[in-house]
């Protein structure tokens, strides 16, 4: 039986956790809160209590590990962007570079497509640029580095970057419908990244189990903007269409690019939700 850690059982990683606990692997899971906690322990083999941003934080874990996901992000009771994309993930980092195993270790690192901020609607690959110039695009972008920059010949990283995640709990379709004829402050003609969560647990999987190495986009097939994907959904229920702002406000997170997906294809990854639009598979 093989090791596998998950550090941040939020949405991503319990989805995650249970499909590799699933598969017969010895399943590590960590979160911040002592709520998480208790309900970790009918997801995960072990459930571990760990704030990346401590100094002090007890890696030990890491040492005997075959396979790692990285599913980290702020909380809504305040921990910030810095804490957990700057000094977290230098924290785990440094602790992956001095790790006294030398068994193998795979990583995934949950990143954003956000990352590629606004590239005017145009189609976008791992090697197109990314913005730097937002603050939380920077910080995301330095987080892969840092993790990607670990030069030890016994640990392969990956960087999986996402788009918005649809799925249990998370239904978009039925979101939009509920805002038609509202007012939303966004930009329509963005064109946004989507990503559906069994996808996402299956390509970490992919991930591990053929031990990719570096960046993919591991996002749907659906490039439309927002106007465009609401006026389908309303359309079909014959619903008001969504009003959108034609630009976005000062200073926003903006993004806007049809991101591609075609690498991860090319290693032999078949998407089970092509779309939002048609039916979650179970």
């Amino acid at each position: 039986m093989s090791s596998y850690s998950v550090i941040g059982c939020g949405y991503v990683g319990s989805f995650v956790a249970a499909n590799m606990k699933s598969q017969g692997h010895y399943v590590i899971g960590t979160t911040r809160t002592s709520q998480r906690f208790a309900e970790l322990r009918n997801v995960v083999n072990e459930p571990i209590s760990l704030d990346l941003a401590d100094p002090n934080c007890d890696f030990s874990f890491l040492e005997d590990q075959q396979g790692l996901l990285i599913s980290v992000a702020p909380t809504q009771n305040g921990d910030g962007y810095q804490s957990v994309f700057s000094s977290g993930i230098r924290n785990l980092a440094r602790a992956l570079r001095c790790r006294q195993s030398i068994q193998p270790l795979h990583v995934t690192y949950i990143s954003s497509a956000g990352v590629y901020g606004d590239h005017r609607g145009e189609m976008v690959t791992e090697n197109s640029s990314v913005d730097s110039v937002n603050p939380v695009n920077a910080m995301l972008v330095e987080a892969e580095n840092v993790l990607l920059t670990i030069d030890r010949p016994d640990t392969k990283i990956c960087v999986m970057r996402l788009g918005g995640i649809y799925g249990p709990g998370r239904d978009m379709v039925s979101m939009i419908k509920q805002a038609a004829g509202e007012q939303i402050p966004k930009n329509g003609n963005d064109v946004p990244a989507w990503s559906g969560i069994v996808d996402i647990t299956n390509g970490v999987s992919f991930a591990f189990n053929n031990q990719l190495v570096g960046t993919y986009n591991l996002v749907d097939d659906m490039q439309l903007s927002r106007r465009e994907l609401s006026n389908e959904i309303c359309d079909i229920d014959g619903l008001p269409p969504v009003i959108w702002a034609n630009e976005n406000s000062p200073g926003a997170r903006a993004m806007n690019a049809k991101v591609s997906n075609e690498k991860i294809k090319s290693e032999g990854f078949r998407l089970s939700s092509p779309s939002m639009l048609l039916p979650t598979p179970v």
